[in-house]
C-alpha cells in the first residue's frame, strides 16, 4: 500500500539515512504520554494534516511510502477510539487537522527504501537526489531506530518542561499584568 509522508528539507537526510523511525502519537495530552509511531496519509495533498506552526516547513516536501502488507499500520480514527483518551482525540481535531480520517499511524521502521518518491510540494518536481538535497551541517541528523524510545523521552521530557515553565509564569503573574 502506498502513503504518504510530509515534511521539511531539513529532515530529508536523516530519513535517507535512517528511514522513518520516529513521530509522537499522542495517547494521554494531559499526562503527556504517547507512543512512537510514523504519521502518514492517504492525502496527496499536504493541507490539513495540522503540519502549520512547525520550527521548519513540514509543508515542503511529500514522500510517498512503499507500506510493506501484514505491517503495523493502523488507521488513526480506529487506533484512537480504543487506545487514546477522549480529551487527547479532541485536542488533536483542530481546524488546521481537518483530514483525520486521511490519518494512519505506522509503529514500526519504514526504511529508506521504503521511500519511493519524494516530490516538492510547492513546484510538484520529483526530487532525485533528496537524500542529499541539503548538506549534513544544516540537516537534522534523523533517528536510528534502536534510538526511537530515547527520542521520545526527551521530546515527551521537553514539553513537560515547557508546559511547567508556562504555568508557573502565568501563576506568577498578576491579573492587572493581563490588561
Amino acid at each position: 500500500m502506498q502513503l504518504y509522508h510530509y515534511t521539511s528539507a531539513y529532515h530529508l537526510r536523516g530519513i535517507g539515512k535512517y528511514g522513518l523511525t520516529v513521530g509522537d502519537v499522542p495517547t494521554n495530552i494531559d499526562l503527556v504520554k504517547g507512543r512512537v509511531g510514523v504519521w502518514l496519509t492517504s492525502s496527496a495533498t499536504p493541507d490539513g494534516h495540522g503540519l502549520r506552526g512547525s520550527k521548519v516547513d513540514k509543508l515542503g516536501f511529500r514522500l510517498t511510502v512503499e507500506v510493506p502488507d501484514n505491517s503495523p499500520l493502523h488507521k488513526w480514527t480506529v487506533w484512537a477510539s480504543a487506545n487514546a483518551t477522549k480529551n487527547t482525540i479532541e485536542a488533536l481535531r483542530t481546524p488546521e487537522a481537518y483530514k483525520e480520517d486521511e490519518f494512519f499511524v505506522y509503529f514500526g521502521w519504514l526504511r529508506p527504501e521504503n521511500v519511493v518518491e519524494v516530490v516538492e510540494t510547492k513546484t510538484g518536481m520529483t526530487i532525485r537526489n533528496w537524500a542529499t538535497l541539503l548538506p549534513a551541517s544544516v540537516s537534522l541528523p534523523g533517528i536510528p531506530f534502536q534510538q526511537r524510545h530515547v527520542w521520545q523521552k526527551r521530546l515527551l521530557r521537553a514539553v513537560r518542561q515547557t508546559m511547567e515553565r508556562s504555568a508557573n509564569s502565568v501563576a506568577g503573574c498578576r491579573p492587572s499584568e493581563y490588561q
